[in-house]
């Protein structure tokens, strides 16, 4: 399973969704649709910064390394401890000068406002951080090539998932290539993400 599908099913506990909606000022509706579609965009978005910038690696798995006794078990008490300031740094690693733009599409996509969007995110980024340092063999000592690998072959399992959870066809949707086939929705949304970072 997947680290979106393993935060997913966890959100799935209405405890757990109402805690963050309380904390974002918003429903559990709204958690849930902000999640689906920006947890693989974070992954998809660190993956690309630590895989071009090694300094960004380095300060990823310096990270990710704090993160290594985390009980990601028992999310409920992650949410309540997390650091939106660390929140907000991962979200600028992940997405750069285009974190507004991402914002304001995942906004529109779920019907709500970007400040929501940023406010849930930045809640949800340290979780999935906590995921990523799990599943190192030893992340108390990570270094930036081994995040760099190790986000690489998750956001690929993610890619894979997505093909029938639906989180390629909501990726790809949210930056504008809902009409292409189903078929090519993951690699679209790949695409589409990567000349949003580029601009």
């Amino acid at each position: 399973m997947d680290i979106v599908s393993m935060i997913m099913n966890q959100l799935g506990n209405q405890d757990r969704l109402s805690s963050v909606a309380k904390r974002a000022n918003t429903d559990t509706s709204t958690v849930q649709k902000i999640a689906q579609i920006g947890l693989p965009m974070i992954m998809d978005g660190l993956n690309k910064r630590t895989s071009e910038d090694a300094k960004a690696s380095e300060e990823l798995a310096s990270t990710a390394s704090r993160h290594a006794d985390d009980d990601t078990d028992d999310l409920n008490h992650l949410l309540e401890n997390t650091d939106k300031s660390e929140g907000n740094h991962l979200l600028d690693m992940a997405f750069g000068s285009s974190e507004t733009e991402v914002e304001k599409r995942v906004a529109q996509k779920t019907g709500t406002d970007s400040s929501t969007v940023k406010s849930i995110l930045s809640m949800l980024a340290p979780v999935a951080l906590s995921m990523v340092a799990k599943h190192s063999s030893n992340s108390q000592s990570l270094t930036g090539s081994g995040v760099s690998q190790l986000l690489d072959g998750l956001t690929n399992s993610v890619k894979q998932q997505s093909s029938g959870s639906g989180y390629g066809e909501m990726l790809s949707s949210v930056l504008g290539d809902s009409s292409d086939s189903q078929n090519n929705t993951v690699n679209k949304a790949k695409d589409a993400l990567g000349d949003l970072f580029n601009k």
